[in-house]
Order: C-alpha cells, then sequence, then structure tokens
C-alpha cells in the first residue's frame, strides 16, 4: 500500500483516502482504486446524523475543445490513465456518443468525433467507460422503448466497439439511465424512475465478481429525496458518490459517504466549489478523486468543465 493519502473529516468521523493496488479485472492485469475506511464506530448516533465533509475543488474551467454553442454535451466519462474521454453531444442531431483523445494527462482534450458503433438513429447517452477502456455502458432508446441500460465491448482501445447489448439483469418498466461502476466493476449504480420510486431515484446493483451477473436493483439508502436524482458517480468500492439532485432546486452536485455497502450513506452535500445557479450534472471523477469532469449550463447552453481537487 503506497503512502500518500488524503483524510476528509467527517465531523467526529475520519474519512481515510489510501490506495489499493493490483486490484484483478477482466481484460487488465492491474487497476488502482482508492479505498475508503470510516474510522469510528459505523453505525452510531454520531456517524449516522453527521453530514460529512466533502472534497473542495478549485473553480471549474470550460473544456473549450470540446465546447459548441449549437449543442447540448453532456455525460463525461474517462478511462483511467486520462487519455481517452467519451461524452453525449446532440451536435449531429439526436443524442449520440461522441469521443476525444489526448496523448498525454497534462496535454488538453483532442477535437470531438462520433462514435458510430455506439450510436444510433434514437438516443444514445449517459456512457461508463471502464477504466482500461474495453467496455462501455451506456442508456439507449434504439429497441423503441423507454431508455434502457446496454454494454458494449471492444478487444483493444484501437479497435471498434462492437454492438452495443441490453443489459437485461438491471432492465426495469421505465427509463433507467446514467449507469456507473465502481474500479472492480462489482458495484453500478444507476438513476431510474421505475415502479418504487418517487420521480427519478439512484438505485444499486451488485455481483460477486466482473463477469457474473447483476443481482436486482435496490434503492439506494441515504441519497433520495422527494426530488430527483441522477447522474451518480461511484467510486471506492461503493462507499463514496458524487450525483445531482434537484432537491435544491436548480440541480447541483452531491457528495456523500459511508462506512460499508451494507450502510445508509451520510446526509448528502452540496459540493459548493463547483455549484452555479444553473443546471449542474454529470459528474465523473479519476480514481484518486483529484480530477472532476461535469456538464453545467452556466453559459445557458450545456457544456462539459473540469476542476482539480485542492491540494
Amino acid at each position: 500500500m503506497a503512502s500518500s493519502r488524503f483524510f476528509f473529516t467527517l465531523g467526529s468521523v475520519v474519512l481515510q483516502l489510501g490506495w489499493l493496488a493490483s486490484l484483478s479485472c477482466i481484460g487488465c492485469s492491474e487497476r488502482s482504486e482508492v479505498v475508503a475506511t470510516v474510522l469510528s464506530a459505523p453505525g452510531t448516533a454520531d456517524a449516522a446524523s453527521v453530514a460529512p465533509t466533502p472534497p473542495r475543488f478549485a473553480p471549474p474551467v470550460l473544456v473549450s475543445p470540446l465546447s459548441d454553442d449549437r449543442s447540448i454535451d453532456e455525460d463525461p466519462t474517462f478511462t483511467g490513465d486520462l487519455l481517452e474521454l467519451f461524452f453525449m453531444s446532440t451536435r449531429a442531431g439526436n443524442k449520440d456518443i461522441w469521443t476525444s483523445l489526448r496523448a498525454s494527462a497534462a496535454d488538453a482534450w483532442g477535437a470531438p468525433s462520433l462514435v458510430a458503433e455506439l450510436s444510433s438513429t434514437a438516443n444514445d447517452w449517459s456512457p461508463c467507460v471502464s477504466l482500461d477502456g474495453l467496455r462501455i455502458w451506456l442508456a439507449s432508446e434504439r429497441a423503441g422503448g423507454p431508455g434502457q441500460i446496454y454494454l458494449s465491448t471492444r478487444a483493444s482501445r484501437s479497435g471498434a466497439w462492437g454492438t452495443p447489448s441490453l443489459v437485461s439483469a438491471l432492465s426495469g418498466d421505465n427509463v433507467d439511465f446514467a449507469p456507473a461502476l465502481d474500479a472492480t466493476e462489482t458495484v453500478l449504480f444507476f438513476s431510474s424512475n421505475r415502479t418504487g420510486s418517487a420521480g427519478y431515484d439512484l438505485y444499486e446493483s451488485t455481483r460477486a465478481n466482473s463477469g457474473a451477473t447483476w443481482g436486482a436493483p435496490t434503492l439506494i439508502a441515504g441519497l433520495n429525496s422527494a426530488d430527483d436524482e441522477y447522474d451518480p458517480f461511484v467510486a471506492q468500492g461503493g462507499l463514496v458518490v458524487f450525483f445531482t439532485s434537484m432537491r435544491s432546486g436548480a440541480g447541483d452536485i452531491y457528495w456523500s459517504s459511508r462506512g460499508s455497502t451494507s450502510e445508509a450513506f451520510l446526509p448528502p452535500v452540496l459540493l459548493t466549489d463547483v455549484d452555479s445557479a444553473e443546471y449542474d450534472s454529470d459528474s465523473t471523477l479519476s480514481q484518486d478523486l483529484s480530477y472532476m469532469m461535469f456538464s453545467s449550463t452556466r453559459t445557458q447552453n450545456a457544456e462539459i468543465y473540469e476542476t482539480h481537487l485542492l491540494q
């Protein structure tokens, strides 16, 4: 275990973020992910009632190479090496999946291009790419009904994507979208208005390993409100989440954590560092949580922004 660590104070609770290396996965030999440990006893009255103190971020900056003031650009997701980006854009007419590349994480993102294999004549949106770049989940209306979650794979980063297939184990009776997976690909969060939801809520599904079938989705305790919740990003084995909520009126990005996957999340906290008076959504982060991309209408048009963790 490496020596560098972040510490976020949760009142009397301390969230220790360390590094765990050599996690196995499909199609790659190693994968890194930050692991969270709540050091006070989980389930105590204090732990259940104290709102977590969120990470702090620098002022967001528009990702100008991706900007198109005639289109809606949302749902960024990138590979673990921060070199390949996918997002939803309407610049070709429908909601389609687009990509952008760069040579190093220090470079600017390149001019985007349409990913024809992942797009259809229907709406395709909210992609989530695996850290190794060989699997991508997305929402699609290509079957003619409401949005459902699909999976596509490719043999290599330079290869073409296969035709997306429905993930039937996650399929519901209404709209399912915004899939988000942890690094081990055994925890999946998504948004849905399926039966049992109060509008759009956040759901969770788990599986024993990255090759197993997903379990029945369940509402995520502690995150949902009487208003709509969308666009989760899950990290640290399901212990940390960023998501969009309408609870404050305009659509804002919130953060929360929990001590174990059997516990409810602590009361979500607004990320004021990235907040605006307009609609902010679709947060996605690097595995060390030091780099964030998200979508915002703060220019009166949905565009993609980036920010970095304050040290």
